[in-house]
């Protein structure tokens, strides 16, 4: 699963776009919606996405959690106010997309470990 394309809509016109895209951040604030990340993609109770220790043991990867802000699906990562469990403040969400650079560059430099 990967990112490819995003599909843009003005909330005014409804006119809608297709634009290519490697990545997306998000800022969504206490509120999850989180409807439109694919089912795979473990969320709590209450719709934030699940990382880490947090992921349902029988996904865990021989026994191993995922890595902290790691999500159910490989190569997929949650961080700030979409991730369950975070604060929900812009400082500690710029600290976790720092945080989760690594683990996506470690993530595309092992492509045989998929």
């Amino acid at each position: 699963m990967r990112l490819e394309w995003l599909e843009l809509e003005d909330v005014v016109t409804r006119e809608r776009e297709r634009v290519e895209a490697g990545g997306l951040f998000l800022l969504l604030g206490a509120e999850p919606h989180c409807d439109w990340i694919p089912a795979e993609v473990v969320r709590d109770e209450k719709g934030f996405v699940v990382t880490g220790r947090d992921v349902p043991r029988r996904q865990w990867v021989d026994g191993l959690p995922p890595e902290n802000l790691a999500t159910s699906v490989p190569g997929i990562y949650a961080a700030g106010d979409v991730r369950s469990g975070s604060m929900k403040r812009v400082a500690s969400a710029s600290g976790e997309g720092a945080s989760v650079v690594p683990l996506v560059h470690a993530y595309l430099a092992a492509p045989g470990e998929r």
